[in-house]
């Protein structure tokens, strides 16, 4: 019987602890220190990314840097779409190169890049017309030349959720360059 109140004795002592800890009140957290963004970042059509422009549009921040670089390998554009959605402004490209690495279409995405800084995506495709006899931009021809590979140019956050990053850019080059295996 004295095993018995003892158990109760305790069993009600832990419902009490219990009870009472469950009455502290909760603590607010901090809020954390809200940082300036990075002088990285500037608005589109901004002069200099003043801090006003900032704060009122993610969509129209630049991303990237857009000096074109030295040396670029020879290429040419055969084609160039004009598309907007969604308030993003973007073109697509057909690029004629006798290049075949990726670090050569590297190159020639950071000269798009640059010579292609008012719109917010440039998706472009590399090609080479060399093997082909003639390219009249019509369907028959079109088939006949090979892919080399892809780069996806987002010169801001508006066109890297246009081209599908939904949730931010891949990376904070401003773009993304695959050569086809």
């Amino acid at each position: 019987m004295y095993r018995a109140v003892a158990l109760m004795l305790a069993l009600i002592a832990v419902v009490f602890i219990t009870v009472r800890l469950a009455e502290e009140p909760v603590r607010a957290l901090q809020k954390p220190e809200v940082r300036p963004a990075p002088e990285a970042f500037e608005t589109a059509g901004a002069e200099g990314g003043d801090a006003a422009g900032l704060a009122s549009d993610e969509g129209d921040l630049k991303i990237g840097n857009f000096e074109a670089p030295e040396r670029v390998p020879d290429y040419e554009v055969l084609e160039e779409n004009l598309d907007t959605r969604d308030g993003a402004r973007a073109v697509r490209l057909l690029i004629d190169t006798r290049s075949r690495e990726e670090e050569y279409f590297v190159l020639i995405a950071r000269d798009l890049k640059s010579r292609y800084s008012d719109y917010d995506a440039v998706s472009v495709e590399f090609t080479d017309t060399g093997d082909v006899l003639f390219y009249n931009d019509d369907p028959q021809t079109k088939d006949l030349l090979v892919y080399y590979g892809g780069a996806l140019i987002f010169n801001t956050y508006d066109g890297a959720y246009y081209l599908g990053y939904i949730y931010g850019p891949p990376n904070m080059n401003g773009y993304y360059v695959k050569a086809a295996d």
